[in-house]
């Protein structure tokens, strides 16, 4: 017994240790966790470098029209379809790029847009050529300030080098190159053969100097219907001022929130889902269309602002202006509330003065179904015999969406419509209104 007092000082020495010893341990402990991406994007983040994107991402054209000798008209607005020639086009290197024409007539227009064994890519707004490089490889050194929204492929079958045509219907210009391609074979198969293969479109007049290229097909569209998700306006306060920390924040009402500092200001619309950052001075002069396009797509570039699918669709350099269209399944998209589907931009003095756009995001619908759409020539039809309409101004008729905001039980709603533009403005066709008398809803 005598050994027992030893004993227990002993045991209380070795627990003493013991405790010491994990205490130590759980301090000292660090869990090897596999190494993160700096540019991994996390809960949402638009610092996520897979939103930045290429010019060919978002310089798309919207329609593929072919028109071949025997007057045979085809053609598609389905991005699937396009894309492959894009990339068909990347391989062509461009060459002998010459002044045709600095002041197209009306009449002089139409002539070239219809003429047999061609085909053209349509876009929304005016492209300068030098940004679109990274689509048409051109040869030629000190490309002049171009502007094109159709680009035409014309060939002959007696010459085995095609020419492309950069045509302006907002300028009236007409410029002309040679193409050079490895395989005029693969030219072929790849485009002249998938060209025949297209809807059967047809020519609708519209004046004495004007035809639309439309389906004369039904064609389908998906309606789709999403959760509606934001992107907490807080990641793009943080990718937009300067100095994060210094950013204070207001709440000017039920539906308004504020975050400014010295410098900027940025307006927050949560029922919309619309923000509004703005950092002066403006600038009025003139902008060279090129140096517009490439610093607002830039600037969206630099914080990984494409967060959905949005698309070039308007630039005026005047008002030193751009616009970019969100597109679900590949085609555009039309809101029920301001700004609600596009991304616009003014370029200030030395950097972006006004940024416009949603914040919230598109991921899997939660309910989709196939609506079909008559054809475009029936819509023509119905929009010609409309005595509320002036037909002869219209410009071009092509599908769409409406986006609806249902803020009652937070989804967006992706209603396929078709749309035609006219003096300044896209408007939606309801084929039941529209036999009413009604049916117009003025869309920017």
């Amino acid at each position: 017994m005598r050994h027992i007092e030893t004993i227990k000082s002993v045991v209380l020495l070795l627990l003493v240790l013991l405790s010491i010893t994990f205490t130590f341990s759980i301090w000292s402990y660090a869990p090897k966790f596999d190494s993160i991406d700096p540019d991994q994007s996390v809960d949402g983040s638009i610092t996520s470098v897979h939103n930045k994107k290429p010019i060919s991402d978002i310089v798309l054209p919207y329609k593929w029209v072919f028109k071949f000798n025997n007057d045979e008209l085809f053609g598609t607005t389905d991005t699937t379809v396009i894309q492959p020639v894009l990339e068909e086009m990347m391989r062509w290197k461009v060459f002998g790029l010459t002044s045709v024409n600095q002041e197209l007539t009306p009449e002089e227009l139409h002539s070239l847009l219809t003429k047999g064994n061609q085909c053209s890519l349509y876009y929304s707004g005016e492209v300068p050529v030098s940004v679109y490089e990274d689509v048409l490889e051109i040869e030629d050194k000190n490309i002049p300030e171009i502007l094109f929204n159709r680009l035409i492929v014309n060939w002959n079958p007696e010459d085995s080098l095609p020419e492309v045509h950069f045509i302006s219907t907002v300028s009236m210009t007409h410029y002309k190159a040679k193409v050079k391609m490895e395989d005029t074979q693969r030219f072929q198969k790849s485009i002249i053969d998938k060209g025949k293969r297209l809807s059967q479109y047809k020519e609708v007049q519209v004046n004495e100097t004007r035809t639309i290229a439309v389906s004369s097909e039904p064609i389908t569209a998906i309606h789709s219907t999403y959760i509606e998700e934001e992107i907490n306006p807080s990641l793009f306060k943080d990718a937009l001022f300067n100095d994060p920390n210094a950013v204070r924040k207001n709440s000017l009402g039920t539906n308004t929130e504020e975050y400014g500092d010295d410098h900027a200001l940025m307006n927050v619309n949560t029922k919309t889902k619309v923000l509004n950052f703005a950092y002066p001075p403006e600038s009025l002069e003139l902008a060279i269309p090129s140096e517009l396009m490439t610093a607002t797509i830039d600037f969206v570039n630099d914080h990984s602002g494409w967060t959905d699918d949005y698309r070039y669709s308007y630039m005026n350099p005047v008002s030193r202006y751009i616009k970019f269209q969100l597109h679900d399944n590949g085609l555009p998209v039309f809101s029920d509330v301001p700004d609600g589907a596009e991304i616009t931009e003014k370029l200030g003095e030395n950097r972006v003065y006004k940024y416009i756009r949603p914040y919230f995001t598109l991921n899997s619908p939660i309910k989709t179904y196939e609506v079909t759409l008559p054809p475009a020539t029936e819509v023509a039809r119905q929009l010609q015999a409309s005595e509320d309409l002036d037909f002869t101004a219209i410009e071009e008729i092509k599908p769409g969406y409406l986006l609806i905001h249902d803020t009652d039980v937070g989804v967006l709603k992706f209603e396929p419509h078709w749309f035609y533009y006219v003096k300044g403005n896209w408007e939606m066709y309801e084929q039941e209104l529209n036999r009413k008398g009604g049916g117009l809803l003025g869309l920017e």
